[in-house]
C-alpha cells in the first residue's frame, strides 16, 4: 500500500493528510488558530496534487485509483471536520453535536457526487468547492482577534450553515485552471500567515 505514495501526486495528497490530521490534533485541544492555519495547508496540498497528477505521464490505474481516494478523504478532513471541530467548541448547547454531523453528511455529499460528475469540460464543477470552508472559517477568526470580538457560537453557525448549503447547491463555478491555483493558493497562505501572526499578537 505504502508504495503507491511514491506517486508524487499522491506523496504531495499524503503531506495534505499529515497536516489535516496534525491541525484535527489541534483544534481538539483548543489550539483553533494553529489547527486552522495548518489545515489550509492541506487546502494547498490538495490544489498542487491535482495539478502533478494531470503532468505526469503513465499513472497506473491503480495509482489514480488510490490518490483519488486519498484526496477525497483530504478534502473531508479540511473541507468539513476541521470546520465543524471548531464550530460545535463554540456552541454551548447539544446542538453542537448535531451541527458537526450536519457539516460532514454535508461535505460527504458533495464529495459523493463530485467524485461522479467531476468537472464539466469548461473546468466548471456544481456546488461551492469545499476548499472555501476553512478560509472563510480563518477569515472569522481573523476579525474576531484584530477588528473586533465576535460572539463565534451565533456568526460562525449563522455562516456555515448557509456556506455548506452552497456547497450542494445546484449552480456552477469554476473550480480549475491556472488563475483559480494562484487564487486559492494565494488565499490559503495568505489567510494561514494572517492567523498565526494575531495569534502570537494576542498572546
Amino acid at each position: 500500500m505504502i508504495a503507491y505514495l511514491s506517486d508524487r501526486a499522491n506523496a504531495v495528497t499524503a503531506v495534505g493528510l499529515l497536516c489535516s490530521g496534525a491541525a484535527t490534533g489541534l483544534v481538539v485541544k483548543g489550539h483553533y488558530e494553529a489547527g486552522v492555519a495548518l489545515g489550509l495547508w492541506a487546502v494547498i496540498a490538495d490544489d498542487v496534487d491535482g495539478e502533478i497528477a494531470r503532468r505526469t505521464k503513465n499513472r497506473t490505474m491503480a495509482t489514480k485509483s488510490i490518490g483519488k481516494a486519498l484526496d477525497a478523504f483530504s478534502d473531508l478532513m479540511f473541507g468539513s471536520v476541521i470546520p465543524a471541530i471548531v464550530i460545535a467548541s463554540f456552541i454551548e448547547s447539544p446542538a453542537s453535536a448535531m451541527f458537526t454531523a450536519f457539516l460532514i453528511l454535508i461535505g460527504a455529499l458533495r464529495l459523493a457526487y463530485f467524485d461522479y460528475f467531476g468537472l464539466d469540460d469548461r473546468g466548471y464543477s456544481t456546488g461551492l468547492p469545499l476548499s472555501y470552508a476553512l478560509p472563510v472559517l480563518a477569515a472569522i477568526l481573523i476579525i474576531d482577534h484584530t477588528i473586533a470580538p465576535l460572539e463565534l457560537g451565533v456568526i460562525l453557525p449563522a455562516v456555515f450553515v448557509p456556506l455548506s448549503l452552497l456547497h450542494i447547491a445546484p449552480f456552477k463555478i469554476k473550480a480549475s485552471g491556472s488563475l483559480v491555483h494562484v487564487i486559492t493558493i494565494g488565499v490559503a497562505a495568505t489567510a494561514s500567515a494572517g492567523l498565526l501572526m494575531t495569534s502570537r499578537a494576542g498572546q
